[in-house]
């Protein structure tokens, strides 16, 4: 029973352990902006971010980071990010309405 308990914590503990803040998601998405769009919300080809669910971006940005997808841009900047603060900017992201 101890093992089970111990399993459920490690698991719940997974999913967006650090505390989100608001302020900190915020200034920490601002280098997004200029090729996203003010809050996401691009009119270009990039893709439109606004309204995205934290954990898919999360994921997103994640792969990104770890070679696992390809892009122009992204690759590289979200290398000068931790894992935490891409957690702060998809959740940030994940607050605005499409």
């Amino acid at each position: 029973m101890k093992k089970l308990l111990v399993a459920l914590a490690c698991v719940s503990s997974l999913s967006f352990a650090a505390e989100y803040d608001p302020v900190r998601g915020e200034m920490l998405s601002l280098s997004c902006f200029s090729c996203h769009g003010t809050n996401g919300k691009s009119v270009a080809v990039t893709p439109y971010i606004a309204g995205m669910g934290k954990t898919t971006l999360y994921q997103i940005l994640l792969e990104y980071k770890n070679g696992k997808r390809t892009g122009t841009m992204m690759p590289q900047h979200t290398k000068g990010f931790s894992d935490e603060e891409l957690m702060q900017v998809a959740h940030y992201f994940s607050t605005i309405k499409r």
